[in-house]
């Protein structure tokens, strides 16, 4: 028991820093570290020089796991991806690679402008997804690799691409910092730089797939209670957007993924923690940037009256302040932030830690727009 504390303190620690690390990425870095911890294929979408990259390599030297990395292209060949033919063999008349420092003996792989792939890479890379097997030749090869995260700056439309797509079901979609983020982003981004050379390992492979085997273990000894609360849940979400059988089995061990990186320990999770969950999960599962408004529709239903009041108290503050009456934009953000000093008194840890980045682009806002208000003198 107690290395499967310390494995979830170790993984909880991880996330935090790298949400220290990395500014406004709170939404990627959960996604892979669910990935991880679900053995899941995972998704980042966004323009190049958003930190994609990064924050997978950054993920490696972490968990001190030994990851691979390509970029692809229509003339990326096979030696690439899965290591070159042994030459000393061949002249002995046998046909073997050398697999050694290829995809096949990762733990972790990046594959950076994945639907570039040609189609001898596209059809090496679906048996890997989906099996983690490749076949090479007449022999079918068993690969290492616990996790393959795919990046692009597109989702491709290309019929012949849709399978491959659908081998990632969770996906972020990154987008550039707003332009008045800028000078924080300034300050993280050389902070980055300069803690990226230093970083040491928090946790390891074990403690992944520790985590994997007893959320996996949980669910399997609990799949009725699980499935009655989630369900409701489950089905108001495929109204809105719709997701394929095989995906909706999952979204328990992605609920539980995210709770364990919070700290919390499957038996420790409440019927609400666990709804909290899936709901923020559900975001991972949107198709396209298009359906991101469907998400947050229904995002704002099951949010806690709490932080939707907050939320409009903020909205009417920005509007007055546009319209330059600027006392009362004062006023109702002094009530937002005595609304969140009343969450963070009355709240518990679990609920709140459920909601901290929500909260905290709350505050965000309220001091920008305080700042804004002072700026007016």
């Amino acid at each position: 028991m107690q290395n499967i504390n310390d494995s979830i303190n170790r993984m909880k620690n991880i996330n935090e820093k790298l949400n220290d690390m990395f500014y406004k990425y709170s939404d990627e870095v959960a996604g892979i570290l669910i990935s991880m911890i679900s053995r899941e294929n995972f998704l980042l979408v966004g323009p190049p020089g958003t930190a994609k990259t990064t924050l997978v390599y950054t993920l490696s030297k972490l968990t001190n796991i030994k990851w691979f990395y390509r970029q692809l292209t229509k003339f990326t060949d096979l030696e690439e991806i899965l290591g070159p033919i042994d030459i000393a063999k061949l002249l002995e008349g046998k046909v073997e690679r050398i697999y050694a420092n290829s995809i096949v003996e990762s733990e972790l792989a990046l594959l950076d402008e994945i639907f570039n792939a040609s189609s001898a890479i596209l059809n090496t890379l679906l048996s890997l997804l989906n099996e983690r097997v490749v076949y090479d030749g007449d022999k079918i090869i068993p690969v290492k690799t616990w996790a393959v995260f795919g990046s692009s700056n597109r989702v491709p439309d290309e019929e012949e691409l849709q399978a491959l797509f659908d081998r990632f079901p969770m996906r972020t979609f990154t987008e550039y910092v707003l332009p008045e983020d800028t000078e924080n982003l300034l300050v993280k981004g050389w902070n980055l730089r300069r803690e990226l050379d230093e970083l040491r390992p928090m946790a390891s492979m074990d403690d992944i797939k520790i985590l994997n085997q007893m959320q996996t273990n949980f669910i399997l000894n609990n799949t009725k209670d699980i499935s009655k609360v989630l369900s409701p849940v489950i089905a108001d979400y495929v109204e809105h957007i719709p997701i394929s059988n095989r995906t909706r089995i999952k979204i328990p061990l992605y609920a539980y993924s995210l709770l364990m990186i919070q700290g919390f320990k499957p038996e420790e999770v409440t019927p609400m923690m666990l709804k909290v969950a899936a709901i923020r999960i559900a975001k991972y599962l949107i198709q396209n940037k298009d359906q991101l408004s469907e998400y947050e529709a229904f995002s704002m239903t099951h949010m806690p009256e709490e932080l939707l009041k907050i939320n409009d108290l903020i909205s009417e503050a920005k509007a007055l302040l546009s319209n330059n009456i600027v006392d009362d934009a004062r006023i109702r953000l002094i009530d937002a932030r005595d609304a969140i000093n009343s969450i963070k008194a009355k709240w518990d840890k679990s609920l709140f830690s459920l909601y901290k980045y929500e909260i905290e682009e709350m505050m965000n806002n309220i001091e920008r727009l305080e700042e804004m208000i002072e700026n007016e003198r």
